[in-house]
């Protein structure tokens, strides 16, 4: 059986599409020009699915996210190479320390002043809005092929940078709550919403989301 989607986004999501071997933190989704990415992150089993495959037990492993680790692919042929090395729970102690390190990535940023807050926010709405012109649904290339496999690269985008930086600005908002204007606090609590709800759609399927509301960007550009 293969590795259900809701299984890969959790692991892709947690990583932030980073390898989880230590000082590695290669990219898994790999930029070649502004217009073409391909997906170089593999999804290597901690434990194998055959008894007789690195780490693997009577059992096996299964194709779930506990049992899974994102990793590059040199550092995939290294631990499945040296299984003896690079054992069951030195992996998984790996995948902790990763997946700690990059909460700690997202930890609330405090700011003094206004302009310093919408700067900060102003940085990672262009990087959300590139990654979607690029990949989104309503992408040139999108529109051109729709049969095309650049979904794939969409999905994992959202989990690996949209969603992130979508927290670090949510994070920044509600520290920052007294820098805003009662008018400012209404559209910043707008993008929250819409924050919550993407999240939430990038895991399962349900209607109803709110769209990226203009008036936040427009709210931070002519402040910045």
């Amino acid at each position: 059986m293969s590795i259900q989607d809701k299984e890969i986004k959790k692991l892709w999501g947690k990583a932030a599409g980073l390898c989880s071997f230590p000082q590695c933190d290669i990219e898994c989704i790999k930029l070649l020009d502004e217009d073409h990415s391909i997906i170089i992150g593999e999804m290597a089993h901690v434990i194998a699915k055959d008894v007789n495959g690195p780490r693997g037990s009577l059992n096996g492993g299964n194709n779930i996210y506990e049992n899974l680790i994102l990793l590059c692919p040199t550092h995939h042929t290294l631990i499945d190479k040296a299984p003896e090395l690079y054992t069951a729970d030195l992996l998984l102690k790996y995948k902790e320390n990763h997946e700690n390190k990059i909460k700690e990535k997202l930890s609330v940023k405090s700011f003094s002043k206004k302009d310093e807050l919408y700067s900060y926010i102003a940085k990672l709405l262009t990087q959300n809005k590139s990654i979607w012109q690029s990949y989104g649904p309503e992408s040139d290339e999108a529109i051109q092929n729709p049969f095309s496999n650049l979904y794939i690269i969409w999905e994992l985008r959202k989990i690996q940078d949209i969603i992130p930086n979508n927290l670090k600005i949510v994070n920044a908002l509600k520290n920052s709550f007294d820098l805003m204007s009662q008018s400012e606090y209404n559209i910043a609590c707008q993008f929250i919403e819409h924050a919550a709800g993407f999240e939430i759609r990038a895991y399962e399927i349900i209607e109803g989301v709110p769209r990226f509301p203009v008036e936040f960007e427009r709210m931070i550009f002519e402040n910045v």
